[in-house]
């Protein structure tokens, strides 16, 4: 315990190091024959931290992997973390496990040619993905056919996730971001709070956003750079979202080095105790 507890404080040391830095986010797009992807990763940063970890997310119906380079640069600006955004196919749905599996094992495999500075080094992978591509993905991983089994994974209100089929990995943390009411066509009870149920309770997090009263502008698609494609536009009342999002993921990122997952650590002090509810380990939503 005292081993973990010296990391975490050296690890929020570093975290606080990098969070000066003005850094300097470098953006690639890049295409192999399973998919494309967009890469964000801060240069600024000394070449030897770099790619300690890399968060790969599967992007929402109609949309492309260019289409989070905001949410992407949040999560990279500072950090020792290569962000990239996935998309599987090239039609409007984004729901086929073997689609999301195909590419993702891919990226893994040669990832230090894919993405040369993360050459010769082994860093921890994430899989996440929002909306429909949270269906391929919890289905890729129940089929098990990620040859690389990743150490978190990251739903961005992933949909259509069915509490009585799909199943979560009890060993694999998870970390979710959902609503208290339905947008985009996004029922509640089929998105982050079902994938929240299914995990176990030792390492998961759940962040529900309140867009019912206080926060109505805020929605499925907020995640995204302007919106979702045909299917839903974002409002600028969402902007606090994807840094906050961010933030969540280095929490996240952190606890899985550690191994302690203590909700204090989860607790987002910028923005209002009232923007969202949050639950981790035993705590269950209604």
């Amino acid at each position: 315990i005292r081993s973990n507890m010296l990391f975490s404080k050296t690890l929020l040391l570093l975290c606080s190091i990098f969070a000066v830095s003005n850094g300097d986010i470098v953006s690639e797009k890049g295409k192999v024959r399973e998919g494309r992807f967009t890469v964000h990763y801060d240069k600024a940063l000394p070449e030897e931290v770099q790619c300690q970890t890399v968060v790969m997310i599967g992007v929402g119906t109609a949309m492309g992997s260019g289409d989070y380079n905001i949410l992407s640069s949040e999560i990279s600006s500072g950090q020792p973390i290569v962000t990239v955004i996935t998309d599987h196919s090239a039609i409007f749905v984004k729901t086929s496990s073997g689609r999301f599996a195909k590419l993702y094992n891919k990226l893994t495999a040669d990832l230090g040619e894919i993405i040369p500075i993360c050459q010769g080094k082994s860093p921890k992978i994430l899989v996440g993905a929002h909306s429909a591509s949270g269906m391929a993905a919890i289905g890729a991983m129940k089929k098990d056919l990620l040859q690389v089994k990743p150490d978190g994974f990251i739903g961005l209100d992933p949909f259509k996730i069915n509490e009585r089929k799909d199943s979560i990995d009890p060993n694999l943390p998870t970390l979710e971001w959902g609503f208290s009411k339905t947008t985009c066509s996004v029922k509640i009870q089929q998105a982050a709070k079902p994938a929240y149920k299914l995990s176990s309770e030792q390492h998961r997090v759940f962040y529900r956003i309140d867009n019912a009263s206080g926060h109505q502008n805020i929605q499925h698609c907020s995640f995204t750079d302007k919106g979702c494609a045909i299917v839903c536009g974002r409002k600028n009342d969402g902007d606090w979202v994807r840094p906050i999002v961010a933030k969540s993921i280095h929490a996240f990122i952190g606890a899985i080095e550690t191994g302690l997952f203590d909700k204090e650590q989860f607790i987002l002090p910028e923005v209002g105790a009232d923007w969202f509810e949050l639950f981790v380990g035993t705590e269950e939503p209604k």
